[in-house]
């Protein structure tokens, strides 16, 4: 998206010919520093085309209608597993013991695997929590990609980390607590050195530019305050409704299907007006 300080911004824009803007606030950013932008939208909508519904989700899942789900997605790299795997599992175990289910024998969290290699940590640490949950495969298997939407198209709540997987969780209209941590001294350099500094962390919020959905940053990410965000959004159905309101006006600034044929086709152009030179 945008870059993380006024140097990098000179560089991108000396040696980019043609910018392809993912959102319009990047499109508007680098107009005024001088580069030609094109705006094509986010190539999530092409995706998303064929994620599955709630009811779609639910079924390919065994899920009754009636059954809480809240979908975790703590990590797609190592780190995160270290610095936000406990904190996430703990609130879960937080919100086992306070939401009524209808079926305990049923999973009552759903956790997407990224990699297969991070099963086995991920087993042992539910199995450590006491937790009713289910690992969906990773895309690895030959329905690995379609498994890990169902876990999150059927949730009534995503406890997740910051990432483009937040744009997918709002796309498929189900309400998420982000989080994210890094360790200290990381985030002391890049708040005092690199001068690290963004309204928001979260895409979805990024991309409205108000917090639209709730973002728990390092201190402010425990299990207290990750339940106390998850059981507002699951009891409180004005809360939901509003969040809900809101990933529409999102989803308005994504642009519309189409961006890769207008990607190609803004490259396209240039080739030929390069030739025609």
């Amino acid at each position: 998206m945008w870059s993380l300080n006024q140097r990098n911004t000179r560089r991108i824009v000396q040696f980019t010919d043609q910018l392809l803007a993912v959102f319009p606030g990047e499109a508007h950013y680098y107009q005024q520093q001088g580069a030609a932008v094109t705006w094509v939208g986010h190539p999530l909508l092409d995706q998303m085309s064929t994620a599955p519904s709630r009811e779609q989700a639910r079924l390919a899942l065994g899920i009754a209608p009636n059954q809480w789900a809240i979908a975790l997605v703590p990590a797609s790299r190592q780190q995160e597993l270290q610095t936000l795997l406990p904190v996430i599992l703990e609130a879960a175990r937080q919100l086992q013991a306070q939401i009524p289910n209808t079926d305990p024998q049923q999973p009552l969290f759903w956790i997407p695997l990224s990699l297969e290699a991070y099963r086995a940590h991920l087993q042992q640490a539910i199995a450590a929590a006491g937790l009713r949950a289910q690992l969906v495969p990773d895309r690895g298997h030959p329905q690995g990609d379609w498994l890990r939407r169902c876990a999150i198209a059927a949730a009534d709540l995503a406890i997740t980390k910051s990432g483009t997987v937040n744009l997918e969780i709002a796309l498929m209209q189900v309400p998420q607590v982000v989080i994210y941590r890094v360790s200290p001294f990381t985030a002391w350099v890049a708040q005092h050195l690199l001068k690290f500094s963004i309204p928001f962390m979260a895409p979805p919020n990024l991309v409205t530019m108000r917090p639209i959905v709730p973002e728990l940053l390092q201190g402010k990410a425990t299990a207290p305050n990750i339940v106390r965000e998850s059981l507002d959004l699951l009891l409180n159905p004005t809360r939901r409704q509003q969040i809900q309101q809101d990933y529409q006006a999102m989803r308005q600034s994504l642009g519309e299907p189409g961006v890769a044929d207008r990607a190609a086709l803004a490259i396209l152009k240039l080739d030929l007006l390069r030739q025609s030179k």
